[in-house]
């Protein structure tokens, strides 16, 4: 594992996981083990933010959606933080990030640190891509939570801007399928938690 990525610390993750990889779940379950899931990791995580300092919360849509509410509920009741939104999928024959949703308004200078979550890490191709766009937004320092990534994924993303970039995950997968999904991975996560996935 790269240098700047550390697997999350409590064993009760591993349990856990292993519900989400039960691909019968329906997407009510599927929402509140990823929920479950983020709790953990966010206790290794979560750092004290500066006085004055306001944090900043990127949620990578869809899926990163899920990962929200427990995420912000593990933060100090004082901190200052906003959240915003980034629009970004994999093309599905070139596996290769495409942003369709980005309102970062001019940075607050107050904001040195964000949290983005991203339930999972398979080419790096998006994580990366939403480093670079925190990067060129001004931000000085970022975590990265994700529930599960494959080895080469969160290699490539880690290589991104290592010297200002963290990640935390949960577990780590050793391959990506000839589709690009984590292997052996918990499926589509996206259309898991919110039942798209076609019959």
């Amino acid at each position: 594992m790269a240098p700047n990525s550390f697997e999350v610390s409590d064993p009760a993750f591993a349990n856990v996981l292993a519900k989400l990889r039960d691909r019968s779940l329906r997407p009510a379950a599927v929402r509140t083990v990823v929920a479950e899931l983020t709790s953990i990791l966010a206790k290794d995580a979560v750092t004290t933010a500066a006085p004055g300092e306001k944090i900043a919360v990127i949620i990578i849509l869809r899926s990163g959606l899920a990962m929200m509410d427990s995420f912000v509920a593990a933060l100090p009741e004082e901190t200052d933080m906003v959240i915003y939104h980034l629009g970004l999928f994999r093309e599905r024959q070139t596996l290769q990030p495409i942003e369709y949703y980005n309102k970062l308004p001019q940075k607050d200078p107050r904001i040195k640190h964000a949290y983005v979550l991203d339930p999972l890490v398979a080419t790096g191709g998006t994580a990366g891509a939403s480093i670079s766009i925190l990067k060129d937004w001004g931000i000085d320092q970022i975590t990265f939570l994700c529930l599960l990534a494959s080895q080469v994924g969160l290699e490539s993303a880690a290589n991104v801007w290592p010297e200002s970039t963290r990640f935390v995950v949960g577990a780590v997968d050793p391959d990506l399928d000839d589709k690009g999904y984590v292997k052996p991975g918990v499926g589509d996560i996206g259309d898991r938690l919110f039942g798209t996935a076609l019959d």
